[in-house]
């Protein structure tokens, strides 16, 4: 994808998406609202090797030859869950929308079944699955598809991609040397396609308030020492200039502590460990040619304990922080009142334009996680190239092959747009994310890398050559926020502005999220994951409890809690379940040999 982290996780629009058990139906005349002459220009643009196909035989292609849509419509109700921080533009709704046109014109007809905030949208399928009337096409976690295939919730899906899927769908699901299609295998049947991710786009980091940096004269930290040294500072030298005792130096989401932002596994990472839960599985790394939990390591995890406790009575961690979710860590650091944290390469956006709005200096840069004992200890986690999605069929649905044409026309327009007018009509449009409106979504998994080499590179020369449409869109977006800024009196408003603060955080600033993810690829500073397949039915029955018991044995010892108690920790870790899901993954890792 575009950003996954980046744009996907900004707000991820299609959490769930739903056809009712009678969906998939063939309709005998479309319901929309173009004219015979928009839906052929759609048509044309859909698929040029269904048009080539098309043209050759004289007439059109029969719904088994086309891998971009249907002669005979399709209806399909799907269910939509929305980021908290999503809007309509003007005029335009879940089947109102250049994406909705584009699969009209195609012969797919979408009503909506439901439209939930993202916080409901577990609840509101998990009901309809109970109820037996559920969605026909919907993405499921790396958890439940292989519950679902089991169960016969979902189709086999294996001959329908091989007879519908397009070679640019297939280059894009392979591009990870297909591990990522190999997870959605149950059984050697192929059930859902991966939402392909890029594992550098979710590996943690350190973002720090630059402007803070310059105005205690102090350097970024690149040890665990510095780190602590500086959340201190930030604590007790007032860095805002504003004479009161309201900044604190590190923050973290204290009830959900391996959420992305603000998440504390990064701190022990920086030590060698890697404790956190990843997408609902665990973080399996490999030491010395065994497999184990990230947080399976007492030494590595009770060091970075013990300083986390210190800072924590020294107060550069504040005294609440474990009651602090995600919505609270955000508003502190919009707000001007933290001034370090850890997150991936797309966690700082959102926080600095808002902090901007604040102080017009402020700014975030990033570094890679310190190192904690001095010896080159720092080891960001990296995940597998899934992203926790898989686009399934209910078994249910008449017409499984409608997945796999939506995701060709998605990718066609997210991964390969023709010219800058498609890109601005699909992707992004005046920094609007049209992209969120498809069903499917899809971008190269190392498109961002490498977008911020070319990116980069223009922001610092000012030529621009070279740069495809996507690229040159962030460039345009980036420079009106320098501008503005070199200029002295910015509009806080402008969209191009509030765009160019985020993607420079990321691709523009030389000491931005993609310049520590290229430091980190140039050492390779990473423990890799190595269970990359769906979870045992044991990993997802344990998974829950011991999950929420490594959070609130952290949360409890740094705030008091003896050290040692994390030995005790590790034992009933084991005692229930732990030591099971290391055999397990022991296993499949001994059987990739």
């Amino acid at each position: 994808m575009k950003r996954k982290g980046l744009k996907c996780i900004a707000a991820a629009m299609a959490v769930t998406m739903g056809i009712t058990a009678a969906g998939c139906q063939k309709e005998s005349s479309p319901a929309s609202n173009q004219t015979d002459e928009q839906k052929t220009e759609e048509t044309v643009q859909a698929g040029e090797t269904a048009q080539a196909a098309q043209d050759e035989s004289g007439g059109a292609l029969a719904d088994e030859e086309n891998l971009y849509g249907y002669s005979q419509p399709v209806s399909i109700k799907f269910g939509f869950s929305y980021g908290s921080d999503f809007k309509y533009r003007e005029g335009e709704s879940a089947v109102s929308n250049p994406w909705n046109d584009l699969y009209q014109a195609n012969g797919i007809n979408v009503d909506v079944l439901y439209e939930v905030d993202g916080t409901q949208a577990v609840t509101k399928f998990n009901n309809a699955v109970a109820s037996g009337t559920y969605p026909d096409v919907f993405s499921a976690g790396a958890t439940d598809l292989k519950t679902y295939a089991k169960t016969g919730v979902i189709a086999d899906i294996t001959e329908v991609y091989e007879k519908y899927a397009s070679d640019e769908l297939k280059e894009y699901i392979n591009s990870d040397g297909g591990m990522g299609l190999s997870s959605a295998m149950v059984d050697g049947r192929l059930y859902g396609i991966p939402k392909m991710g890029n594992g550098y786009d979710n590996v943690m980091m350190m973002f720090v308030r630059q402007d803070w940096l310059d105005k205690l004269n102090l350097k970024m930290p690149e040890t665990m020492d510095e780190l602590v040294e500086t959340a201190k500072a930030f604590t007790e030298m007032d860095p805002d200039g504003n004479g009161k005792a309201d900044t604190y130096g590190l923050g973290f989401n204290g009830k959900n502590v391996f959420d992305m932002v603000g998440g504390i596994q990064a701190f022990f990472e920086g030590y060698g460990a890697a404790p956190g839960y990843w997408n609902g599985q665990f973080t399996f790394i490999e030491k010395e040619g065994k497999v184990l939990w990230g947080g399976n390591l007492p030494e590595e995890m009770k060091e970075g304990l013990t300083v986390l406790q210190q800072m924590y009575k020294d107060g550069s961690i504040p005294k609440d922080f474990g009651v602090m979710d995600s919505n609270a860590l955000t508003e502190d650091l919009s707000a001007g009142r933290c001034g370090i944290f850890f997150a991936p390469m797309w966690g700082a956006m959102g926080p600095s334009a808002n902090a901007v709005k604040n102080d017009i200096d402020a700014h975030f840069t990033a570094a890679p996680i310190p190192d904690g004992n001095g010896e080159g200890s720092s080891k960001a986690y990296f995940a597998s190239s899934v992203d926790n999605a898989y686009y399934t069929v209910s078994s249910k649905c008449s017409n499984p092959e409608v997945l796999i044409k939506l995701m060709n026309l998605s990718v066609q327009k997210l991964c390969h747009p023709k010219d800058e007018d498609e890109f601005k009509k699909y992707y992004v449009d005046n920094g609007y994310q049209v992209w969120k409106y498809s069903l499917t979504q899809t971008t190269p998994p190392l498109k961002n890398y490498d977008n911020w080499k070319k990116e980069s590179k223009a922001v610092e020369t000012g030529n621009t050559d070279g740069l495809n449409t996507e690229q040159m869109s962030d460039y345009t977006n980036m420079k009106a926020y320098l501008d503005a800024m070199a200029g002295g009196s910015p509009d806080l408003d402008d969209p191009a502005f509030q765009a160019g603060i985020g993607l420079y955080t990321v691709f523009g600033d030389p000491v931005g999220g993609y310049a520590a993810i290229d430091k980190m690829i140039q050492e390779d500073a990473f423990n890799k994951s190595v269970y990359n397949t769906v979870p045992t039915e044991t990993m997802a029955a344990k998974y829950p409890t011991l999950n929420k018991m490594a959070m609130e044995t952290i949360v409890k010892i740094i705030s008091g809690d003896s050290v040692e108690d994390y030995d005790a920790f590790l034992e009933t870790w084991n005692k229930l379940g732990g030591e099971d899901v290391t055999k397990e993954a022991q296993s499949w890792y001994d059987s990739q040999k």
